[in-house]
């Protein structure tokens, strides 16, 4: 039995396939060859082909957060033997069937691979079977103790955290979302003595890293891993996770962003250009990406915007008057343009506005005047949910007004969530929502939530879920010019 055993982790993006399977197999030959590889995330969501590149180690993959596989793996699934938890696909590519499967490498290492969501049902599978220690755990979610410390609200699952605390890993590797994101978390240590590594990887083409090739060894108890530097274990411990980490590069995933890294500064080279509709003296506006709204037969664009400061800005106050005043001329001509034009849509203007942002920006959505009566039902409703199912996050309440003064919003320090409904330009509607402690977790996805229960649009949430293509991004914008046009304010 070897003492040492090498895996290679991957997130691939499944609309490039081929060229991950070739990056693999030549990870394998320049530092391998792998005792296992282990593909992470949808690999094969619905209609995506298998490609004919053969594989040179064993690799693995397991089901992620989309409900069916491509048809060519479901058809094989259905023509395997029931009783096993493992389908060989082709050579060297294997599937774990959901919930689990547990996978003992010839070097003495165990896998456990959870495929689909992790279920109360996996957890108690899991217990009942009395199986060896698990040396590394895949999942698709996050723990979410750990998502929470990230303010990444929507890539962890508390039955991931369940899970975790019974397995107590020695490596964790999971994405969290669709385009998953790299971090790693400094060790932690059990009170057993168990020492865990938790990773996630992003995916192939972002801009995260998206491997991870890494030896581990036979043994639990090295010498190395007595002397590992750990950080206070973030599932058995009433301490914030900060409080441990002061000295540990933890703390280095709190960089700032700058301006040349920013998506909303124009100074970044990669700013989708392509997207913007108007350039002010202080501010522009741009179409959204992954839109709530789209095109349709009364409107050729989706009318999804955002308006954004020039200037690197996490948050306003009245000490910005210029871009406050800009912004609101743009919303102003907004209105006036869909008011001419489009006199059925009305526009709600949406906004998060707090110093720990990383560059402020207003969206705003056109919606049908006769569905604008149920937009406080909407509101009430995800207020409901944020502040009673979950606890927590900030409690939000929302005040209503007709007319909101700069000083207003400056008494909500250290930060408030806005809405504003247009029914004209001198007809407005305002609610916000004072932030009370920055220190503890805000759905920074609220608004948008609220306004796809108002349009009946549960699977628009995600902005990340509902992207274009850059073809259609560029007619989306085209088309807003034109509408716009007569109405800039430049």
């Amino acid at each position: 039995m070897s003492s040492t055993t090498k895996i290679l982790v991957l997130n691939p993006n499944p609309s490039n396939l081929d060229k991950v399977f070739r990056q693999a197999n030549k990870l394998n030959v320049k530092n391998g060859p792998f005792d296992a590889t282990v593909l992470l995330g949808d690999v094969f969501p619905k209609d995506q082909n298998i490609p004919n590149i053969e594989l040179q180690e064993s690799t693995y993959f397991a089901q992620g957060e989309e409900e069916e596989l491509s048809a060519d793996i479901t058809e094989i699934v259905n023509e395997s033997s029931a009783s096993s938890s493992l389908v060989d696909i082709r050579d060297n590519l294997i599937l774990a069937k959901p919930p689990f499967s547990i996978v003992k490498l010839v070097t003495g290492i165990v896998m456990m691979i959870t495929s689909g969501p992790v279920l109360e049902e996996t957890i108690e599978k899991f217990t009942k079977l009395n199986l060896p220690q698990v040396d590394v755990l895949f999942t698709y979610k996050w723990p979410e103790v750990i998502a929470r410390y990230c303010e990444l609200l929507l890539v962890g699952h508390q039955m991931v955290d369940e899970l975790v605390k019974i397995v107590k890993p020695r490596y964790h590797f999971a994405v969290g979302r669709q385009e998953g994101k790299f971090y790693e978390l400094e060790p932690f240590r059990w009170p057993s003595g168990e020492i865990t590594r938790f990773i996630s990887l992003g995916q192939e083409g972002s801009a995260d890293k998206w491997f991870y090739a890494f030896n581990i060894d036979g043994s639990s108890s090295s010498s190395s891993e007595e002397d590992t530097k750990t950080i206070n274990n973030p599932f058995t411990s009433k301490r914030k996770l900060t409080e441990d980490v002061q000295n540990l590069q933890l703390k280095k995933t709190k960089v700032a962003i700058t301006p040349d890294q920013c998506f909303f500064c124009l100074s970044n080279p990669k700013t989708e250009t392509h997207m913007i509709v108007s350039i002010g003296s202080h501010t522009y506006f741009t179409i959204a990406k992954g839109p709530l709204t789209r095109s349709n037969r009364d409107l050729p664009f989706s009318g999804h915007g955002i308006i954004i400061p020039i200037q690197h800005l996490p948050c306003l106050s009245s000490k910005e008057l210029e871009i406050q005043q800009e912004i609101l001329r743009f919303q102003d001509s907004l209105i006036d343009a869909f008011f001419k034009r489009k006199p059925f849509l009305k526009l709600i203007f949406f906004e998060v506005n707090r110093p720990t942002n990383v560059h402020h920006h207003v969206q705003f959505i056109p919606v049908y005047e006769s569905i604008l009566n149920k937009f406080e039902t909407s509101l009430n409703h995800r207020v409901q949910l944020n502040n009673e199912k979950f606890t927590r996050n900030q409690k939000l309440s929302f005040e209503k007004f007709t007319n909101v003064l700069n000083q207003e919003l400056d008494s909500c320090a250290p930060g408030f969530i806005k809405f504003t409904v247009c029914l004209s330009k001198d007809e407005k509607e305002t609610y916000i929502a004072k932030i009370q402690d920055l220190g503890k977790p805000i759905d920074i996805q609220f608004p948008r939530r609220v306004l796809a229960h108002m349009l009946r649009l549960p699977d628009r949430v995600q902005w990340d879920k509902c992207q274009q293509s850059k073809v259609k991004e560029m007619q989306d914008c085209e088309e807003f010019k034109e509408f716009y046009k007569e109405f800039e304010i430049a």
